[in-house]
């Protein structure tokens, strides 16, 4: 191969190519929303998927850096006398070593204890991402649904199997088994999870009322408008809220959408002992005060009328 090609000039310009790549693919996915709305909605960019542009981005970092080490073995010399006769002149840059190291330093601990301004970094990046949820709609129903089959989202969603069955088909959506998942029912029909459940969702609630007599419908009705006006309970809501990323809202959004008073809800809070403010995120809240988002939520909506 060395009597083809020059191998070191072909690793310089690979490490520069892979470069590009893995900064581009970087770049975008800093903003692309997060997995459980990119996987709903069958997001893309470009052409391609949240999964595309996160393979994209390994694989190039894994060729960068192979590409790197032979760089710097095919030049392992010049890069020895490049450092000695740099350390010798660094020894007249004692601040700038200094503050260079004290910089590396603060950037690391910021990436995992985000402070300011390497917070408003991950800030952007949070609302970049989310605003691609345009409508509640874009949210999926709990995270990852599309992973469940269709047959177990039926259960979970309180769907009789066949009339989703029925509905998927009314609307020549393909399905070779009960037992595929959202997921591969929507790749195999050209549309996104979104889509498969939007066409489901009008039959959520037809499990119970499956089988019963005509004579009973009205007391199916009866207590399905009685249900409306439960209150939460704890099991209800990890159940419809757990994994839907709810932690990046704040405390306000939260209790907006679930018509909730804010001062109730910061009141009983801190009846609890968390503390918290209207503009904080479920996140922040929990870990202020050494908890999960979802405990916080539980908190603010246990014994609310659901809307």
């Amino acid at each position: 191969m060395a009597n083809l090609i020059n191998f070191r000039g072909f690793v310089s310009l690979l490490t520069a190519f892979s470069f590009v790549f893995a900064f581009i693919s970087g770049i975008i996915l800093y903003f692309t929303p997060q997995g459980r709305i990119a996987y709903w909605i069958n997001w893309k960019f470009l052409g391609l998927t949240k999964t595309d542009w996160t393979n994209m981005h390994i694989i190039f970092c894994i060729i960068f850096m192979l590409t790197a080490f032979f760089h710097i073995y095919y030049n392992w010399n010049v890069l020895i006398n490049y450092i000695y006769s740099k350390a010798k002149k660094a020894m007249n840059l004692k601040k700038e070593l200094a503050a260079v190291t004290i910089l590396v330093i603060l950037s690391f601990i910021g990436s995992i204890t985000p402070f300011p301004p390497f917070s408003f970094l991950i800030d952007l990046s949070d609302y970049l991402k989310s605003s691609w949820i345009k409508s509640p709609d874009y949210e999926p129903p709990y995270g990852h649904a599309e992973l469940l089959s269709l047959e177990d989202f039926s259960k979970r969603r309180n769907i009789d199997l066949q009339q989703a069955v029925n509905a998927l088909k009314a609307k020549n959506i393909r399905i070779s088994s009960t037992k595929e998942s959202l997921g591969v029912i929507a790749k195999n029909n050209g549309i996104s999870p979104k889509e498969v459940y939007e066409i489901l969702k009008p039959l959520e609630g037809t499990l119970s009322a499956v089988g019963t007599k005509a004579s009973d419908i009205q007391e199916v009705s009866k207590s399905s408008k009685e249900n409306k006006t439960l209150k939460w309970t704890k099991d209800e809501i990890i159940r419809e809220f757990e994994g839907k990323g709810l932690g990046r809202k704040t405390l306000k959004q939260i209790c907006d959408e679930n018509k909730v008073e804010i001062q109730k809800a910061l009141t009983k809070l801190k009846n609890k002992g968390i503390v918290a403010s209207e503009k904080d995120t479920l996140r922040q809240i929990a870990e202020k005060n050494n908890t999960s988002p979802i405990e916080v939520l539980i908190e603010v909506l246990i014994d609310e009328n659901k809307t």
